[in-house]
């Protein structure tokens, strides 16, 4: 019995579609959830300015409707997407030197994994750990003073 390959190929890429919408959504729905703990009122006004529902992304789990289908759920994701990357780019409009502190921290998964991988003694783990927290705090505020900086001298 033979396949029909041109069905094959349209569920494969229907599959690899819907990977590439939740790999975006999780990306985005992270760097929002960072962006509201490290700069809380920003990430807040940030998301007033782009409509997006500010306890939609906090990671609650939403009830299932199993009466959805499928291309209603596609649609419901794609805008849940457009709402998260319009909070997104508000942040780096607004707020661009935090949004940078974001992208490095996010984007830097090379550098994390030294620090989560246990090498050495719990002491200095644990002073390895504290270091990365005053590194990231120092660069949160420092990008904090500057985006207030610039905004001051907008108004």
């Amino acid at each position: 019995m033979r396949r029909n390959s041109m069905a094959v190929n349209m569920s494969n890429t229907s599959q690899v579609i819907a990977d590439d919408l939740n790999v975006r959504l999780d990306y985005f729905e992270n760097r929002v959830a960072f962006a509201r703990l490290l700069f809380p009122a920003e990430a807040k006004l940030a998301m007033e300015m782009a409509d997006h529902p500010t306890s939609d992304s906090s990671g609650n789990l939403r009830e299932v409707d199993l009466n959805e289908t499928p291309s209603v759920r596609s649609e419901r994701l794609h805008e849940k997407l457009r709402a998260l990357i319009k909070t997104v780019d508000m942040g780096q409009r607004f707020s661009p030197h935090c949004s940078e502190v974001l992208d490095m921290f996010l984007d830097d998964e090379t550098d994390m994994a030294d620090y989560f991988l246990e090498k050495g003694t719990p002491e200095e783990e644990k002073n390895k750990k504290r270091m990365r927290f005053m590194e990231l705090k120092d660069d949160i505020q420092k990008a904090f003073c500057r985006d207030v900086a610039e905004n001051q001298g907008q108004f």
